[in-house]
Order: C-alpha cells, then structure tokens, then sequence
C-alpha cells in the first residue's frame, strides 16, 4: 500500500515538472513571438513584464501557492552572499580577460554600432534603463522562478538547469552569439550566487556589476 501511494507521489512530481517546464518554455516562446510594433519600446517593456514576471508571479501564487521568499525574493544567508561575490568577480574578470585578449569580441560587439558609445552619459543611460530592465527580469525569471523551483528537486544541479533554459532562450530570440557571451557567462555564475545565499538580492548586483563593468571597458578600448 506504501509503495502505491510512493508511486502516485513521484507520479504526480513528474507530471508536475513536465507542466512547469512547458509553462517555462510557452513564457519564452511569447516573449520571443508576441507581436508588437516594431521599435516600440514601451509595448517591449509591457511584455517583458508580462512574459518574465507577471506570469511567472501568478504561476507561484496560484498553481504552486508558495510564497515569494522561496524563490529568492528576500535577504537570508547576506554573509554568504558576500563571500561569495568577490570570489565570482575575479573569476569572471579572467573570462573576460579571456575574451578581450584572445578574440574578437570588441572589434564585433553590437554597443559599437550605436552612437552613444561615444558619451559616457549615453551609456549610463542605457545601462540603467535598458540593460539594467533585462537583467532584473532575467533575475526574476531564471535565477527566481526557474531555478529555485528545480533547486527543490535537484539540488544544486538546478544552476545547470536554469542555465540552459537561458541559452534555449537566447536561442528563440535569434542572440545566441558572441554579442551575449557574457550574459551566458554571468547566468552560470550568479545562478551560483543564488544558490549559496538562496536570494536574487546578490546575484543581481553581480549581474549590473559585471556587464556595467564590461561595456566600461569596451568604451575605453574603442575611444
């Protein structure tokens, strides 16, 4: 009788993971297909919103009925967060050590292409207004509503998941590329962050740090 109501259980685990990993992927697939008018940046924002955390935010309340704390939306281990930071940035500053020295990437990387490399303010401004909105959704998304949720069931293998849901992700919207190596780079190791320190609260000030930090660099190279 015991092993009956074990199977139901993994059961009903299994079909629940199977429901959750479609709704993942319908949220990227809208994301990436919705239409919209072309260059519209407030329809863009609404559906960022939308798709990366209005829908993730009703999905936990209403199908998983938890509570928001369990998805990193709160600050718990800070030590660990802390400790663990510096670490990631030096490791992350020899990637991109890596990927300036040894390729490409700052003679092809798409901010070249925009007048407003030449003006710091320019840059700020659309770091914190446009690359800072992705990031933070993308924080919400996959290091809040994706990871955490498998990291209930796989542990810390959930950092692997939530990182190749971003790439399949990048891959939808057509930006699987060297343009966005460090945002794939960044979503494995503030996964990590997240975690050590179970909140979005540090992996999200990794995230602005180093791709703030990246563009920085990018603009003195190229003045």
């Amino acid at each position: 009788m015991n092993m009956i109501k074990i199977e139901k259980v993994k059961k009903n685990i299994d079909l629940e993971i199977l429901v959750t990993s479609l709704a993942i992927f319908i949220c990227m697939f809208l994301y990436a297909f919705f239409p919209i008018r072309e260059n519209d940046n407030f329809q863009q924002i609404i559906l960022s919103l939308s798709f990366l955390f209005l829908v993730p935010f009703l999905y936990i309340k209403i199908v998983f009925k938890d509570k928001m704390k369990n998805f990193g939306f709160q600050i718990v281990s800070w030590r660990e967060g802390f400790l663990i930071m510096p670490i990631c940035l030096l490791i992350t500053a020899l990637f991109v050590y890596v990927i300036f020295r040894y390729t490409g990437f700052q003679d092809n990387y798409f901010l070249g292409k925009f007048e407003f490399v030449k003006s710091y303010w320019y840059l700020f401004f659309y770091e914190f207004i446009i690359a800072n909105l992705f990031i933070f959704l993308c924080e919400l998304f996959f290091r809040g509503f994706v990871m955490f949720y498998f990291e209930k069931r796989f542990g810390i293998y959930s950092i692997l998941i939530q990182f190749l849901f971003f790439i399949l992700f990048l891959n939808i919207l057509g930006r699987l590329n060297m343009d966005n190596i460090f945002y794939v780079f960044t979503t494995l190791v503030a996964g990590l962050i997240a975690y050590r320190s179970k909140s979005l609260v540090y992996s999200y000030f990794f995230s602005i740090i180093v791709l703030v930090a990246i563009d920085i660099i990018y603009l003195k190279l190229v003045k």
